[in-house]
This record gives C-alpha cells, sequence and structure tokens, in this order.
C-alpha cells in the first residue's frame, strides 16, 4: 500500500516459467507490476482483473519479488530475479548472466513518466559478467538477448527496453528492498545462489 498516496496497492505478478514468453504479450498480464485504487471498493464491488485493470507500472520484469515507494518523494522502485539456465549464441553463460535487478517505475501521482516501459523479459536480460559471446561495446547492466536474430538482437534490447538502474550479481535472488525513512539508503535482501 502507497504511504504518498493512500488507497492505492502496488502488485507484482511474476512469470509462469524461467522463459515465460507469453510475458511478451502485454494482455497476459504476465510479468507485469500494476497499480489498483482500492480506496473505493465497497463489500459489493467486483474483483479486479489483473490482465485487463490496473495502472501499467511496468512489464518484462520476471519475478520482481521486492516492490517498495521511496519515503520522499513516493518513487516506486522493484528488485527482480532473473532467469535461470542461459546460453548466448549456443555457449552455457548461466553461471554469471544474467544479473539481478533493481527497477525504477516513476510515481503513483498523476504523472505517467517512467511507467509503463518494458524492462526487456522474456527476450532482454541485464548483463552482469562481460565474459560472453559477441559482447561488442555492452557493459555491466546493458541489455542483451540470448540469441540473436534480425528483429530481436542486442541494439533492440539496448533501444527498446528499460535497463534496470542497478544491475546485482546473477542468481542472489532479491527478496526485498527497504528504504530508510529519509530516502537516502536502500537495503536489499538476497536469497543467494541455488
Amino acid at each position: 500500500m502507497s504511504a504518498k498516496k493512500p488507497g492505492i496497492l502496488v502488485v507484482s505478478r511474476g512469470s509462469n516459467a524461467n522463459i515465460d514468453t507469453a510475458a511478451e504479450d502485454i494482455t497476459t498480464g504476465h510479468s507485469q507490476i500494476k497499480a489498483f485504487d482500492v480506496s473505493n471498493l465497497t463489500s459489493t464491488s467486483q474483483p479486479y482483473d489483473f490482465k485487463s485493470n490496473g495502472r501499467l507500472l511496468g512489464w518484462g520484469l520476471r519475478n520482481s519479488v521486492g516492490v517498495a515507494e521511496e519515503p520522499l518523494t513516493g518513487g516506486i522502485y522493484s528488485v527482480e530475479n532473473s532467469a535461470d539456465q542461459i546460453e548466448r549464441d549456443g555457449v552455457d553463460i548461466h553461471q554469471n548472466n544474467p544479473g539481478e535487478e533493481m527497477n525504477y517505475h516513476g510515481f503513483l501521482n498523476s504523472s505517467t513518466e517512467n511507467q509503463g516501459g518494458n524492462y526487456g523479459y522474456p527476450f532482454c536480460f541485464a548483463l552482469w559478467n562481460t565474459s560472453i559471446p559477441d559482447l561488442g561495446t555492452m557493459t555491466i547492466g546493458s541489455q542483451f538477448t540470448p540469441s540473436q536474430n534480425t528483429s530481436i538482437n542486442d541494439t533492440f534490447c539496448a533501444a527498446e527496453r528499460v535497463p534496470p538502474r542497478l544491475t546485482f550479481q546473477a542468481h542472489m535472488a532479491p527478496l526485498d528492498i527497504i528504504f530508510l525513512p529519509n530516502g537516502t539508503e536502500a537495503f536489499v535482501s538476497f536469497h543467494g545462489s541455488w
């Protein structure tokens, strides 16, 4: 529940699989974060349908377990568990890629700036270890695709997907994000590698 915008509930829905191709279709509701106004619900109100209701804060978010509101500005942040068993052009890179992510989703006020964007999943991922085939000019946090083709490639990921604000080591499994009351620091808890 938002402290800055009372009555607004932020909900994260994860993927249905390690690589859930249905998440590429925005209408499925897979791998999305949405905000719902629950202040006007009554005992006779119909329940919200996650797929078709709510304000889309972001999609292409594989498994954003931790979601938090920065206490001073009200900015919404999430920490995401990325995919396992990734290969790049047929080379196993899963031990050190992809990185886990901290993402930013704007504010719950009337502004839609930084909202509704696609953060990459299921085709683009955050780079953690740069020892991958065909690195090019990518650096830690750049968006890459495991298998490049003419329509989905690293250029597409960089131009069409929202990169993370921070990238964490692969498989650290961030579970929560909590801000200090003055908003100067955020603490992220990690489950740790499998």
